[in-house]
């Protein structure tokens, strides 16, 4: 089987969960790495993935997604309201 290597820089925190999992599972740091490629890239893959018209596919939100996100919200009208009753400074040359 051909390989490659592929230098690659980890963060401390990332290389100490690859080092537990390594201990934990029985498996070397380098086949815990692969191991969790094979597993991830698929589902790495269709989040990130674009289809072929070049736009990021975005599905629909559920009926509990669209209630949260168009949910009356006090806070953000309290702010609104406040923001609206600012003077609007015109700068020279306006």
């Amino acid at each position: 089987m051909k390989s490659a290597t592929y230098p690659l820089a980890i963060p401390e925190g990332l290389l100490e969960e690859l080092r537990e999992t390594s201990r934990s599972t029985g498996v070397s740091v380098a086949d815990a790495m692969r191991q969790s490629m094979r597993l991830g890239l698929p589902q790495l893959r269709r989040y990130l993935a674009r289809p072929k018209n070049r736009h990021r596919a975005v599905r629909p939100f559920t009926k509990v997604e669209a209630r949260e996100a168009f949910r009356p919200d006090r806070e953000w009208e309290k702010l609104e309201r406040t923001m609206s009753r600012r003077p609007v400074r015109r700068r020279e040359g306006d």
